[in-house]
């Protein structure tokens, strides 16, 4: 099992011009930006592409707009969809989604209901409740509400492999227990997680590689059902 990142993915890519890191196929680390280092991504297949996070634009960092407009330019797609896997402040800024619809106006937001508190109830998202699916250049995306590091995580599963997002791994525990306003409670954390080990028998669609979307855990061959399972336990989170 993959833990950490492959320094030598992407570097065909880059010997092209192309300034993206490539995790798996069709998935692209555009880099990583506001304090703590979000993750700005893009899924991508038949020339058509999701964006991943609308992390906040920091000064002096980099700008997500920025990345996006250069990796949509060097990938050669068009942006048909926002996304994110969950709306607090470092993951979710109104100013990057605002400032991603103007620069892609063709691309539709797609938000878990919960970003309704943030963002109001904008005409212009689609939002969803406990689940929803799209295409890319006729590959299916799909958007499972599954909450535990947050009431709003969104596990997205493309191409086989599942962005967890912020998502503590092996053990039900998370980093905002102490905390009354995000701390999830473990009942839901454990519905959650027992959702997702049904998923690929419920889809018929099988899960072999996990992601954070920090770009800080990325795995291979992965029994996602037997990773579920152990996530749902109460453990020791360090």
């Amino acid at each position: 099992m993959i833990r950490t990142r492959d320094p030598k993915m992407g570097a065909g890519l880059k010997s092209m011009g192309v300034r993206v890191d490539r995790w798996f196929e069709g998935v692209y680390l555009l880099g990583r930006v506001a304090w703590v280092e979000t993750g700005v991504w893009l899924l991508v297949n038949g020339g058509e592409a999701a964006v991943l996070e609308l992390p906040p634009s920091v000064s002096g960092g980099p700008d997500p707009i920025r990345l996006t407009r250069r990796g949509v330019a060097d990938l050669g797609v068009q942006v048909r969809y926002l996304l994110c896997t969950h709306s607090h402040l470092d993951h979710f800024s109104r100013g990057t989604l605002r400032r991603m619809r103007a620069t892609f106006p063709d691309a539709l937001p797609v938000l878990q209901a919960g970003f309704r508190a943030v963002i109001g109830d904008d005409r212009g998202v689609r939002f969803f409740d406990d689940a929803d699916h799209l295409t890319l250049g006729g590959e299916l995306l799909h958007l499972v509400h599954a909450p535990k590091h947050s009431s709003t995580d969104t596990i997205v599963i493309f191409r086989g492999a599942a962005c967890t997002g912020d998502w503590e791994l092996g053990t039900v525990r998370t980093v905002n227990d102490w905390n009354p306003l995000w701390r999830v409670p473990v009942e839901r954390r454990v519905r959650s997680c027992e959702r997702l080990m049904e998923f690929p028998r419920r889809a018929n669609y099988a899960v072999h590689r996990v992601y954070s979307v920090h770009g800080t855990d990325r795995r291979e061959n992965v029994d996602f059902a037997a990773l579920m399972a152990a996530t749902r336990e109460d453990r020791q989170l360090w």
